[in-house]
């Protein structure tokens, strides 16, 4: 039932993270009219092979458990993915193992990188998924800074300057998220460089990887000969074929990396729905024209928001990947906590708080690209309304 008294700010515990995000999303399902514009839940339709694919698995009666690692048709396919899209090679039998979603593999490439007291470097902002699996691990997240007069860029310098005999990896997330910045090839190498140097770990997630603009280019660390032997990457089917809710990842590397992550694997949740497991075979090994056609679609709606932002006078890096743009909402004089508010309790739009990401953002959101044309183009009119009329933002 709809609530009769929708939650407002003075209601709202300064909550953090993820349980921050939840409160959120929480109070806007209390409009009938919500428009959720900081979710990274694709709106499009799983394409119709993908489908057919999961309903073909029902009918013939799988019912069967897969193996803990995955089934081996879905981890050949990966290999072949990650050999055509990423230029990386991987044996399918051992070093590759398909988890629950991003989300898992998230978490036990983490755990399978760290020991306690380790120190992780984490270029920031970055998602907050790895703040909770590094205290998970009882390691210590070294922050990076970025910037976005830089558009995020992650600069070698300052990763270099940031170890300590206690560094154990290096996170390399690209395109990011939330910022939608990507590391340019040169600066993957030399990341890769001084990871070898130090012989560092390089944890490398690629989730974004189908989603490039402007000519970006993205370079996969495991690609090249120093980042090879000590590189674990992750991706899933989630973004690039708007799965979200089939929940299948997938997570490379050396053998020996992926023996302790199947290990892991196997105590914290044991294998992945075979259904889903089929569908993403479908997804990988069929055609990628929807890929194409997604890739054309996000172009148009980055245009919309990105148009929105400079009415409103809001700086931002500019997101050379990914599904969304993270801003610079000072000119505003609200944290971004307020703001985000402001909107939700004001139009019924929620965006999200840069505060989600780490107390250092307070004066940035991040808007997703993830509604359709004319729903984006209303809310982020109704958004603008608010900024201006409370005499914020730019009016130029």
């Amino acid at each position: 039932m709809v609530s009769q008294k929708p939650v407002t700010a003075g209601d709202v515990p300064r909550k953090q993270g993820t349980d921050l995000l939840y409160s959120l999303i929480a109070q806007a399902r209390q409009y009938r009219d919500a428009v959720i514009l900081g979710r990274g839940d694709p709106d499009l339709d799983t394409p119709a092979h993908i489908v057919a694919a999961a309903n073909a698995s029902i009918e013939a009666g799988e019912r069967t458990s897969s193996p803990v690692n995955g089934l081996p048709e879905l981890r050949q396919a990966v290999a072949r993915r990650v050999r055509r899209v990423n230029n990386i090679t991987v044996n399918p039998d051992s070093e590759v193992i398909i988890t629950n979603g991003g989300q898992e593999a998230v978490f036990l490439m983490v755990q399978t990188a760290l020991r306690p007291g380790d120190e992780i470097l984490v270029p920031v902002p970055t998602y907050n998924s790895y703040d909770d699996a590094i205290r998970f691990a009882g390691a210590v997240k070294v922050s990076v800074p970025t910037f976005v007069d830089r558009n995020f860029v992650v600069e070698p310098a300052r990763v270099r300057s940031a170890i300590t005999p206690r560094t154990r990896a290096l996170l390399m997330v690209s395109p990011c998220n939330p910022t939608a910045g990507v590391i340019p090839p040169k600066a993957v190498r030399e990341l890769v460089e001084i990871a070898a140097e130090h012989d560092l770990l390089v944890l490398a997630d690629e989730i974004y990887d189908q989603f490039l603009y402007d000519g970006a280019i993205h370079l996969s660390p495991a690609s090249l000969d120093l980042g090879r032997e000590r590189t674990i990457t992750i991706n899933s089917v989630s973004k690039t074929y708007a799965m979200t809710g089939w929940r299948v990842g997938w997570v490379v590397g050396p053998e020996h990396l992926m023996k302790r992550l199947s290990r892991l694997k196997t105590g914290v949740s044991g294998p992945t729905s075979v259904v889903a497991q089929r569908a993403a075979i479908a997804a990988l090994d069929g055609p990628q024209d929807c890929v194409r056609e997604f890739l054309e679609i996000y172009k148009r709606r980055r245009r919309l928001v990105l148009d929105a932002l400079d009415a409103m006078g809001f700086k931002y890096g500019i997101p050379f990947g990914g599904q969304f743009a993270f801003a610079d909402i000072s000119p505003t004089g609200l944290d971004s906590l307020s703001l985000v508010q402001r909107v939700l309790d004001e139009t019924h739009v929620l965006i999200y708080p840069g505060f989600a990401f780490g107390q250092d953002w307070e004066s940035f959101v991040r808007v997703t690209y993830l509604q359709p044309d004319e729903v984006l183009r209303d809310s982020l009119e109704r958004v603008k309304h608010v900024v201006l009329s409370h005499g914020t933002g730019s009016r130029s």
